[in-house]
């Protein structure tokens, strides 16, 4: 009892000024199923939403053991296959469905890397060289004044900013569960050359939207329901993550609650080079440049990091020229242009034992190997 007492007035101690900080205390480990615990901003659903048609051959195949034992394994909730426009697999756990929001975490990047191509599109902004300095004044007045749109969108800010997954106090932990953005951010300085190294940051797509809603001149929650939610036929409300109510930014570097129906729609919109139907919401040639990869000295593990666009990843398993949407804890949105299939897997781990957790990634290609077996041309 007198350590219970102890724990709490400690954190009683840190409630006034350290938010983050008691938030991870109480909350822990993040996880797929957070969207209560923190503030959110609505994303309307499509007032005309579309409905993904389905296959002849729906749920005929039987996926192999060894998928179905890495689906099982690392707890998925849900599993949807995609060829030719049409749901030809499609399974979801015990207490799921395809309404089901869930966190799809970083796979959230690619969401801002598609808004910023839309906001390029209408010129809201001038090009992605132009400085996020112009509509962030805070990165106006120093070294950071260097830092564009385009570097933000590659990870290549060369800012000071360092993940910590096991520090409470850390800027990871201030991201996630810290409740003013604008603060957090100007305590990132200059460390290198804007473009001269890739490093995987999550402040840098933070830094863009915030550049980028002023850009704007609206919350990218309403920014995203008008120009891409309801635009590509949602069917359901989406939910973002904010600071506070007060600050009112969301938390773009993850946290765009979703089902996997609604955000495999996304991958549509860039197997289709950012056209729905008839209505093209983000320029071809944006799309393509999304999909390439940046080709910068790799900062984390050397070599040259050639995986990477506009906050997309380019897995390129085994040459089939597939890119994804990705996040923590293993959700997926896959997209195999040349096979025109897309898979979504969301769940919550990516790895079976926690000595695996910071191992290669394993389950993407597992998963896609599998698919290409079953849904690919020479089937």
């Amino acid at each position: 009892m007198r350590y219970f007492t102890t724990f709490c007035l400690f954190v009683l101690l840190f409630s006034s000024c350290k938010t983050a900080f008691v938030r991870t205390v109480i909350y822990n480990d993040p996880g797929i199923n957070d969207l209560h615990i923190l503030p959110t901003r609505e994303i309307p659903a499509s007032t005309k939403p579309s409905q993904i048609p389905y296959a002849v051959s729906y749920n005929t195949k039987h996926l192999p053991d060894t998928l179905v034992d890495a689906l099982t394994t690392t707890k998925t909730v849900a599993f949807l296959v995609m060829k030719h426009d049409s749901i030809v697999y499609e399974w979801y756990a015990k207490g799921y469905s395809d309404s089901s929001h869930t966190n799809p975490f970083s796979a959230t990047k690619a969401i801002v890397g598609v808004l910023t191509g839309i906001a390029l599109k209408e010129g809201k902004i001038k090009s992605l060289d132009e400085p996020v300095g112009n509509y962030l004044p805070s990165f106006s007045q120093d070294e950071r004044n260097k830092i564009t749109f385009r570097h933000l969108l590659t990870m290549s800010s060369g800012v000071d900013y360092y993940d910590q997954f096991i520090n409470p106090f850390g800027k990871l932990s201030k991201l996630y569960y810290g409740n003013d953005m604008h603060q957090l951010i100007n305590t990132i300085h200059a460390e290198k050359l804007p473009g001269t190294e890739w490093r995987y940051k999550n402040c840098d797509p933070e830094i863009l939207t915030l550049a980028l809603q002023n850009a704007v001149g609206k919350n990218m929650s309403d920014y995203a329901a008008e120009k891409l939610w309801q635009p590509i036929g949602a069917n359901h409300n989406a939910f973002w993550t904010i600071d506070s109510k007060e600050a009112g930014n969301e938390k773009s570097y993850c946290c765009f609650y979703t089902n996997a129906k609604d955000i495999a729609k996304i991958g549509m919109l860039y197997e289709h080079q950012g056209a729905v139907g008839n209505q093209q919401l983000v320029d071809s040639f944006y799309v393509k440049q999304s999909v390439t990869p940046v080709n910068l000295p790799n900062g984390e593990r050397g070599g040259i990091q050639n995986h990477y666009g506009y906050l997309w990843w380019l897995r390129n398993v085994d040459g089939v020229g597939d890119f994804s949407m990705e996040g923590m804890r293993g959700q997926f949105v896959m997209v195999v242009p040349k096979e025109e299939l897309i898979v979504v897997r969301l769940g919550e781990k990516e790895w079976d034992k926690s000595s695996e957790r910071f191992k290669p990634l394993s389950l993407y290609p597992t998963i896609l190997r599998s698919v290409l077996g079953l849904w690919g041309t020479k089937r």
